[in-house]
């Protein structure tokens, strides 16, 4: 089975007629399946280019139609394929006529004269008509057709130069007549054209050409003939028997700059560019202001010079300098010059000097180097059209036209980890400075953000001083205010402000709206839901606009639709707001994480009521409809609303420090939660009913940190200050607490009231949780057997619950008191159930409780080495040593029933 496409597109099986491919689409999904032979094409990349960049809502459903048709009628040695992320066509080069052509090409250059026109002929011979020629896509057309096209004038031009050293001149007319009347501009074509006149007899005929080609140069490029049509021209005016056109005519221009001498690392980034080799094209260094991209293509380009014998053009477009970008046609001189061309000027149109660099490159195997691109519109004119030359493009756009229409390679330059940074700062301070001050050293990589440009400049500010120590710098550089200015060249005024301001303005309207709004938002990771509530605008509408500016580098999209700046590009934020008077997008923020974090302490808090009511009702916000759902948004949001406490009003930091209370209560981190309650109780002054629901949080959390009289006290001021539903969970607690410290008496009269008012009020998540009170109290009084029955109730009351953190904690009591009571097996399985549970919803303490506690159980002691080192490593992550004071009396008094029993 064959794939033809130099022409109409056919499926053609062996010794037979093609197959019939009646319908467009699939036609353009075979060629550009074909194209990529072996390799996999995305599915977003296949509905791109087979519909030109705009699919409609049922292309995908067509796609797989497509797909499924093409398959049947595939033969045995091609096979199309399903592979993550979307197909690929697999067989041999020679079954695509594209590829045989291409590979005859390439096996006619270092062949004799004779074996070199068979291949050649053979390869021009594959071409049926224009490329593609019943596909009318024009970005498929785009992605490979100009390579196609330059390599075919170049087998033309090839062909024509064997055939006349092999005495066959009129063949070569004919077939270099019909490529100059189509390419009359060409100067390598019309060369061998006048070449193979001159052989056959016809010396009027190749001056007249000549003549013809040098006025249509002047006239529509401004220039006169290059070398290599002016030694044609000498050889036909003093009829050299013998000439031949040098395929090494073309100068070999060196234009790379010289590399920074304190590069270092980038070894990873170095081992991907060197991937490219293997497959010239284009690769593609993207990144934010300041990362180092120039610096590491430089790098990477003076390592591998000797590889393009035929030079290297480097060229900075100027995309984001303070100056005007380069324009192209300049750019293109200076690259036509560099390769001989005399006497070229600007006045010449765009699209026929492209044309005439293009000529120029064609057989030569060169490395390109465009620095600092601004848009695809800068590069496009300066790709080569030879397939033997490697373009690499820096750019703080991804410049994802250039990706779908040319299929570059994109390589995203990030910041340098902090081993790498300290090498960048010892190669320009010298380690006798940077060895004694380690911690310096890391919290000045920390304040330049691991950034090569802060770094440099830093480091230079050092070096001038070589009396400071590098704590001192360190120091300066806390100040917020004086950060950014910090990290500015005074002579130049050049720095990591000024790169940030360039790419800022080039911002459409929306985007530097967007962009500019950041800086009221406290933290350093955004997502579309909170920057519609700044921008008063919908998600859809904000996440444009945050594409944008990502698409700039100066966000990064860590995971979909989840924003992420460095802290210099904060503080960048921070100094365009600063002054204004931007109170009411803040309250809309604020209001926005109000009203979802409420949602989400509604799904996991034994008091699901409302805490607020926001002034500001967002636009957009995620739906929370489960307890995975809420306990998600949190982990992605927990350090924005931590920030968030410090910005807002008295009502909200209390309202968002319940809400923070109720994450913290589910995850088992103890001492965040006790700092939260306590940031929200001093928010909450005055408000009785807001300061007890605080006390009772802050109150269990101490109970279960082992901080039993600070918990009993703040315990009774809830107590005090409660009424309701509050009061009856306030003297459940306190009744906790005080069993914990050995007063049990009281603890039971408290717990027995808690149980009475949430009875009556028939709040069952608030009466699971005063019985699992109950039968802590219990149990701390060495009362196992009388802890069964409020045990077991509140397990029942907990199976017509949605899961929660209590739930789990409902299930560690019971399994206690099972072990108590001497039931160990039971013990054992309620334990590894409440393991499953509190995994599945994240309660990270109860998950390491239930590894200890069956670590204790199992016979197993391999098993139970693996338990214990899973809540070690739980542990470490929530900040705690070991198990808390309280879990660890109970356990104590549970050993010691055991003991008794047995």
């Amino acid at each position: 089975m064959r794939v033809n496409l130099l022409g109409t597109v056919e499926l053609v099986p062996a010794g037979d007629e093609p197959l019939l491919l009646a319908a467009t689409k699939r036609r353009a999904v075979l060629a550009a399946l074909a194209l990529e032979l072996n390799r996999v094409v995305s599915g977003d990349r296949l509905l791109s280019l087979v519909w030109d960049g705009a699919p409609p809502p049922q292309a995908k459903a067509a796609l797989q139609g497509h797909v499924a048709q093409l398959r049947k009628l595939l033969g045995s040695t091609l096979d199309l394929v399903t592979r993550a992320p979307g197909y690929a066509l697999v067989g041999e080069r020679h079954e695509v006529d594209v590829f045989r052509f291409e590979d005859l090409v390439a096996g006619a250059w270092q062949a004799d004269d004779e074996t070199a026109a068979e291949r050649l002929t053979s390869a021009l011979e594959l071409w049926r008509g224009p490329f593609l020629a019943d596909v009318p896509g024009r970005r498929l057309h785009e992605a490979y057709e100009a390579r196609l096209e330059e390599l075919r004038l170049t087998a033309v031009e090839e062909l024509g130069a064997r055939l006349v050293e092999l005495g066959r001149a009129g063949q070569a007319v004919t077939s270099l007549r019909a490529a100059v009347a189509d390419h009359p501009l060409r100067e390598p074509l019309v060369a061998r054209l006048m070449l193979a006149l001159h052989r056959t007899g016809r010396q009027a005929e190749a001056l007249d050409l000549f003549g013809r080609t040098r006025a249509q140069l002047a006239d529509e490029l401004g220039v006169d003939p290059g070398p290599e049509l002016r030694a044609a021209h000498h050889a036909v005016l003093t009829d050299d028997p013998s000439p031949r056109p040098s395929r090494t005519s073309v100068q070999a221009p060196a234009q790379l700059p010289h590399e920074h001498r304190g590069f270092v690392g980038r070894h990873t980034e170095l081992s991907v560019l060197d991937g490219l080799l293997a497959d010239a094209g284009i690769g593609l260094l993207a990144g934010p202001p300041g990362v180092g991209k120039t610096a590491l293509a430089l790098r990477w380009a003076h390592r591998v010079a000797d590889k393009f014998p035929d030079g290297q053009l480097f060229v900075d477009l100027r995309g984001f300098a303070e100056r005007k970008p380069l324009d192209v046609k300049t750019a293109l001189v200076g690259f036509l010059r560099a390769l001989g061309v005399e006497n070229v000027r600007l006045s010449g149109g765009l699209d026929a000097l492209a044309a005439q660099y293009r000529s120029l490159l064609a057989q030569r195997r060169m490395l390109v180097v465009l620095d600092n691109a601004r848009s695809v519109e800068q590069v496009r004119p300066l790709l080569p059209g030879s397939p033997r030359c490697l373009v690499l493009v820096t750019s703080r756009h991804g410049l994802d036209d250039l990706v779908v229409t040319e299929g570059a390679v994109v390589l995203g330059v990030e910041t340098l980890d902090g081993r790498t940074a300290g090498e960048l700062l010892a190669a320009g301070l010298g380690r006798h400075r940077t060895e004694p001050e380690p911690e310096a050293v890391a919290e000045l990589i920390g304040l330049c953000d691991g950034l090569p440009l802060a770094l440099r400049i830093v480091s230079a500010r050092l070096a001038s001083r070589p009396r400071w120590t590098i704590q001192a710098l360190v120091d300066e550089l806390r100040d917020e205010q004086s950060r950014l200015a910090a990290f500015t060249l005074p002579e130049e005024g050049r720095g990591v402000q000024s790169a940030l301001a360039v790419s800022y303005r080039e911002l459409p309207e929306g985007a530097a709206r967007t962009f500019r709004s950041l800086g009221l938002h406290p933290g350093t990771d955004i997502d579309s839901y909170a920057a519609a509530a700044l921008l008063d605008v919908n998600a859809g509408t904000a996440r444009t606009h945050l594409r944008t500016v990502a698409s700039a580098s100066l966000l990064h999209e860590s995971t979909p639709d989840r924003y992420v700046r460095h802290d210099l590009v904060r503080l960048f934020t921070r100094q365009l707001v600063a002054g204004e008077d931007n109170q009411e997008s803040v309250d809309r923020l604020l209001d926005y994480y109000l009203h979802v974090a409420d949602a989400a302490r509604a799904l996991l808090s034994e008091q699901p009521e409302p805490v607020t009511t926001p002034v500001h009702r967002p636009v957009s916000f995620p739906e929370l409809t489960s307890y995975r759902s809420a306990m998600e948004w949190f982990e992605l949001e927990e350090h924005n609303l931590r920030l968030l406490l410090e910005v807002g009003d008295q009502r909200r930091t209390w309202q968002l420090a319940l809400c923070l209370d109720a994450f913290y209560a589910q995850n088992g981190n103890l001492v965040d939660r006790v700092k939260v309650c306590r940031t929200g109780l001093a928010a909450a002054h005055g408000d009785r009913e807001a300061e007890a629901r605080l006390l009772v949080s802050e109150g269990a959390a101490l109970a279960d940190l082992g901080e039993l009289e600070d918990a009993v006290r703040e315990s009774e001021r809830a107590v005090r200050l409660a009424s309701g539903k509050i009061e009856g969970m306030a003297r459940a607690n306190l009744g906790y607490c005080l069993a914990v410290t050995g007063r049990f008496a009281d603890a039971r009269e408290r717990i027995r009231e808690a149980l009475e008012i949430t009875r009556a009020t028939g709040d069952l998540r608030a009466q699971a949780a005063v019985l699992d009170r109950l039968a802590n109290a219990l149990l701390c009084q060495n009362k196992a057997a009388e802890a069964l029955v409020p045990a077991r109730e509140a397990l029942e009351v907990h199976a017509s619950l949605p899961l929660s953190a209590a739930h789990a904690a409902a299930l560690y009591t019971a399994g206690s008191v099972l072990r108590a009571t001497g039931q160990t097996d039971a013990a054992l399985r309620t334990f590894q159930d409440g393991l499953c549970l509190a995994d599945r919803v994240r309660d990270l303490r109860h998950v390491a409780l239930f590894h200890l506690v069956i670590a204790e159980l199992q016979g197993d002691e391999e098993s139970a080495v693996a338990h214990r080192e899973a809540a070690r490593s739980i542990h470490r992550r929530l900040g705690v040593v070991e198990l808390p004071a309280s879990r660890r009396a109970s356990d104590s008094e549970t050993r010691r029933t055991e003991h008794r029993s047995s």
